[in-house]
């Protein structure tokens, strides 16, 4: 072997690993458009998507779960090594806002209606559903993150599920008609919370460093 060679070969098996930052994106933009695919070839996109999308309130599904999703994505990352600090304030701003509109929504319902609001006529749907859209998600980022080196390897699972979970609502308000926030911050909101605390057990076992 020659000598140039020999150093090809020593420095392509000394080579790091590439950094979590860089494998996201192949392992997580797949797992959403299976998802997706998932989600069209199932339940179906709702068939007035395009006008819910210029209303405000059946708008701000999409806006709350896509915020969460790129978020809570981007404070995981940061706790791929061992001196980041996740910055969990403006997920806070995400809840504060979906509170806000739950008790606008609650406050100009009328009170024999809201229970209906409430439940819609698939919650029952929506609270299995997300989770089930969160899988791969969920599972992608495991996968991309796992050779970071957290030192709170709870806290990044929970942002992993906040993350994923995002992600599922997100592909599943594509199909969802309810409208009210009281439906869609009540049920996405749970749902999504099932996901991150799932998530948070599992990265204390597989992201500790």
């Amino acid at each position: 072997m020659k000598t140039d060679d020999l150093i090809a070969a020593l420095s392509a098996d000394t080579m790091a690993e590439a950094a979590p930052e860089q494998r996201v994106l192949p392992w997580l933009l797949p797992a959403v458009l299976v998802s997706l695919a998932g989600l069209l070839l199932t339940l179906g996109a709702r068939p007035d998507l395009a006008q819910a999308l210029t209303s405000f309130v059946p708008a701000m599904r999409h806006v709350l779960t896509l915020s969460l999703f790129g978020l809570a994505l981007a404070a995981a990352l940061s706790m791929t090594r061992p001196d980041g600090r996740a910055r969990l304030w403006p997920l806070a701003l995400v809840a504060a806002v979906a509170l806000a509109l739950l008790i606008w929504a609650y406050a100009s319902t009328p009170a024999d209606g809201r229970m209906m609001a409430l439940q819609g006529k698939s919650y029952n749907i929506c609270i299995i559903t997300i989770p089930i859209l969160s899988i791969l998600p969920v599972a992608a980022l495991f996968m991309a993150l796992r050779s970071g080196a957290t030192t709170a390897p709870t806290l990044a699972g929970a942002l992993i599920g906040l993350a994923g979970g995002g992600a599922g609502a997100a592909v599943y308000a594509i199909h969802c008609v309810e409208s009210s926030p009281m439906f869609y911050v009540t049920w996405y909101g749970l749902a999504i919370f099932a996901v991150s605390a799932i998530s948070a057990v599992i990265g204390r076992r597989i992201l500790r460093w």
